[in-house]
Formats: C-alpha cells, structure tokens, sequence
C-alpha cells in the first residue's frame, strides 16, 4: 500500500540556490536568482525575500527594486529594515529617507542593534549637505548613547568616520578618547586617516606610532599622509619600514610610491619598489606596470620603459599616454610619433595628454609642419579644445624654428589668457633671433605681471645685453634689486646610493661640502680651458 508522503515547502536545490550566489554578485546575478525564486512559485516567501533584500544592499541596485521587496514582505524584521537603510546609504539618498525608516522601525516596537545605527551613520556622512549641517547625524548619536549602544566598536567606528566627513575633528576625538579601550584597528585606523586629512601629519605620525597594532591600511594611510603633503622621502622611509615588518603593500601604496619616485627622479628607490613587486609576485596590473613605465621614464631610464611596456599584456589610454609622453621627452620624436599612429590603429581614442606628448615630440625635434598638423587633428578631428600645455608647446616649436611672429599671433588669439610662462617662452625667442623690440615689450608687460620674478628681469636684461645697450642692462638690474627684497633659496635633491641628499643653493651644510665646492672649482677651470664661457649680464 502507497503512503502519501508530504511535499517539501522547498527542495534543496532551491533552498540551497543563494548559497551559490558569489560573496559579492553583480545586479544580472541577484535578479537571476529572483527570477527562479518566482519561477518556483516562492515569490512571497518571506526569507527568500529578506535574502534578496539583502542582496540588493551590497551593489548599487535601484532603489525602486529594494522598495518593492520590502513592502512585500508581510512583517518586516530588524533585518529588513537595516538592509533598505543600507540600500539607501549606498544610493547617497537623503539621509532623512534612513532616518524615516528607523522612524518606521521604532513605531512597530522593533529595537534597533549595533547595524542599524551603522548604517544610519553611513548614509549621514555621505550627503554633502551634512557637512554643513549635521543635526542628524547629532540625533543618530543621540540614540545611540540612549540606547545603549556606545561602548559597540563597529558604532564607534561610524561615529568617528562621521564626525571627520562632517569636518568636526574634535567631536571624533571625543568620540576616541570616550572609551580608548573600546577600539580595533579600524577605530585607529579612522583617526589616523582623519589627521592626515587635516594635514595634521606630526598628530597623524605620534598616533601611527602608538597604535597598538597594525594593518595595511594603516601603512598606507600613513604614506599617503606623508606624500599628500610633500613629505616625499618620509613616505618612503615608512615604505621601507614597512617592508621591514614583513607587511604585504596593497596596489594603492606601489603606485603611489612609484609616482613619487618618478616625480623625485629617485631610481634606486623605483628600482627597489620593482623589486618588492616582483618578489612578492604581485600580478602586473594596468596601474602598476604604467606607474613602473612613468617611473622609469622620468629617471632617465627609457629603454626599460620601453621593455616594460611592450610586454604588458594589457593597456589602457594612460599607459599608452606615458610611454608616448616619455619618448617626447627623452628626444625620440620618430618613436614617440610611430607609437601614436599605433595607438590610433589598436582603436584608441587620444585625450588632451596624448596629444600633450605628441605636440612635445615636435617642438622638441622642430617638426613645424608636423606639430601645426596634429594640431589641427587635435582640435578638428577629436574635438579636444587646446589647453595651456597644448599652447606651450606650439609657441615653443614656433620660437625654436624662429618663427617668433607666428608664435606672437598664435599667444593673441588663444581662446584662454596665456601664463606668464607662454610669454617667458616667447622672451627666450626673441633673445635668440634678436626680435629685440617686441622683447622688450613683453619683458616689460612680464615684470608688471609678476614683478617679484627675478627670472623676468634676467631675461630681459640678457636681451639689453645682447645689443650691448649696457644702460638698460644696469637699470634693469637696479630695478630688480629695489623689487626683490630676498629670493627664496632653490633646491634639488640628489640620490647616491640609497641615500637621498638635499642641496639648497649656496649650502655649506653637507657633510662633503668642501669636497662637493672643490669639484665644482676643478669643472669651473676645465670649462675655461675648453674655451667656453658663461652668459652673464
């Protein structure tokens, strides 16, 4: 005799079918899933609903999409609610949106927990108009402390992180030094992120060192701290530092580091990020390989960018656009223009820096026809309105050709107000092909410019000089010095192995300084006996 057996609400290849579902899914994924939930007949089937909800609030989904799965489920839970507070967060809706939906929750008698105000807390601090006005965010936090909820770490954590979108660093000091205790390594890791975005290295520094343990975040937050503000060699130190401790760099701090290496000319300490990457086996990606080949090419090493770039399997716009910027700048005008009309034939499409390096590649080996040619590909065939450094180079492949009236023409009708560095370009011309007339009117018009220049008293005088009008040369000079009262100090930076040495003009402080001031005797006698002789005025 057969026994009626009961049917099973789900069978387990549909209850499993979330399980299959990737820890993050794409939006085609989740509605996918959805569409066999419905398919089965378990549309309204309140957990599969919660997990779809869920779902929705890890990707950017539309709002609309999360709303209707919330108003089918019968009798919303914590969990529904957080989750469409969440979806609301990610969507940088209007913070009050959140707010009514706790409201909502707490007229249905359900206590929020530790992830609700969480979420609350995100969606305050990513609308701008909170900067300003963070009234909510001070209500959340109300709410928190009423509830209970304080002394929870992930709460704490939001509140610090909101506090410094809002600008209120000393409200997420508060915050820290309530229950110093009641903190992990995010906690810290917020503080030292909020220092440094006030530029408050020194206070980011003391903090890093005291933090009682660390992660790579941490190391990059402190990195970047020392890059953002111009503290270059620190930010390599603590790199090396870094690597001492055996932590593992993510992407974000090798590309920082390699951009400073390249902006610095440091070679060793590019060489020594390269080989970081390549003993860690870290997987060459477009961002990496691009900063490695801008690294390489800016310290004067173009052959191994060259190498680098031809064997990355993958590129993008940019890593086209310093590969050719950097054969412009090393002089290899041919190469860098072949490799343009290449990038043209793979299907790419040239932005402004592109051209930037092509138009660079002509001034500097004086390709008139050509510069003024892809010029006008710039301007007529993309559509890319010349910026500046367009400009700049123009003038300058115009001045080095002589061509200085062109040039002149081309600086008075720019569709932007030219620098003072465009007419410096045009002085230098005018110098050289003895347009004496029209140098002295620009040299006059730079110094009402920028009259604590001394660069443009120079030039000018160097032109008076030249005709040997010695007059115009002594006033000029007096000129300057009743102008400029005191020039601040140039310096550059020197790499010797591994040590990064720093000279300021006329500096005695070096260790080799009397060494350094011999040499330079010994090259100043040989380029007299060579018959060369330096341009003074």
């Amino acid at each position: 005799m057969l026994r009626n057996k009961t049917k099973p609400l789900l069978s387990n290849s549909q209850a499993s079918i979330f399980r299959y579902l990737a820890p993050q899914p794409s939006l085609r994924q989740i509605k996918q899933t959805h569409a066999h939930v419905v398919v089965w007949g378990h549309a309204r089937l309140t957990v599969h609903l919660l997990s779809l909800l869920s779902l929705s609030s890890t990707v950017p989904f539309p709002l609309r999409y999360s709303l209707s799965l919330f108003t089918s489920i019968p009798f919303p839970t914590v969990f529904a609610f957080n989750s469409l507070i969440r979806c609301h967060a990610k969507a940088n809706s209007s913070p009050s949106l959140s707010l009514s939906l706790y409201s909502a929750m707490r007229r249905r008698f359900l206590n929020p927990n530790q992830h609700t105000f969480t979420f609350l807390l995100h969606a305050c601090s990513k609308n701008l108009k909170i900067k300003v006005n963070n009234k909510l965010g001070v209500q959340v936090h109300a709410h928190v402390i009423k509830l209970g909820y304080a002394c929870h770490v992930f709460v704490r954590n939001a509140l610090i992180h909101f506090y410094f979108e809002c600008g209120d660093a000393d409200s997420s000091q508060r915050v820290f030094e309530e229950d110093a205790l009641c903190s992990d390594v995010v906690t810290w890791n917020s503080m030292l992120a909020g220092a440094v975005r006030n530029g408050d290295v020194r206070v980011a520094e003391k903090m890093f060192d005291e933090m009682p343990e660390r992660d790579v975040v941490s190391w990059s937050t402190m990195i970047m701290g020392y890059v953002q503000n111009g503290l270059f060699e620190d930010g390599l130190e603590c790199f090396r530092d870094m690597r001492k401790k055996r932590v593992r760099p993510n992407e974000a701090i090798l590309v920082t580091l390699l951009s400073v290496s390249a902006q610095l000319g440091l070679l060793c300490y590019g060489r020594f990020i390269h080989s970081t990457i390549e003993a860690m086996r870290f997987p060459m990606t477009v961002h990496i390989g691009t900063a490695l080949i801008d690294m390489y090419a800016k310290c004067g090493c173009i052959e191994k960018a060259r190498i680098l770039f031809d064997g990355m399997v993958k590129k993008d716009v940019w890593t086209w656009n310093v590969m050719i910027c950097g054969l412009a700048s090393h002089d290899c005008a041919k190469e860098a223009l072949a490799l343009f009309d290449r990038f043209i034939g793979e299907g790419f499409r040239p932005v402004n820096v592109t051209f930037v390096g092509v138009l660079n590649a002509c001034s500097r080996a004086g390709l008139v026809g050509e510069g003024k040619h892809y010029f006008k590909l710039m301007v007529d065939g993309y559509g890319i309105q010349p910026e500046m450094e367009h400009y700049g180079c123009m003038v300058d492949l115009l001045a080095r050709a002589g061509l200085v009236d062109e040039a002149a023409k081309l600086i008075e009708g720019m569709t932007i107000a030219p620098d003072p560095v465009m007419w410096a370009t045009l002085l230098d011309a005018c110098k050289l092909h003895g347009f004496v007339e029209m140098g002295e009117n620009i040299g006059n018009k730079l110094i009402e410019l920028d009259p604590t220049h001394d660069g443009h008293y120079v030039q000018l005088a160097g032109i008076y000089a030249k005709e040997r009008k010695w007059e115009d040369v002594v006033r000029i000079r007096e000129l300057m010095s009743e102008r400029i009262a005191g020039k601040v100090a140039g310096w550059s930076l020197v790499e010797l192995q591994g040590r990064v040495h720093r000279f300021v003009a006329g500096d005695r402080e070096h260790d080799c300084s009397s060494d350094i001031y011999k040499m330079l005797e010994t090259i100043g006698l040989r380029i007299t006996e060579a018959g060369l002789l330096t341009e003074t005025f």
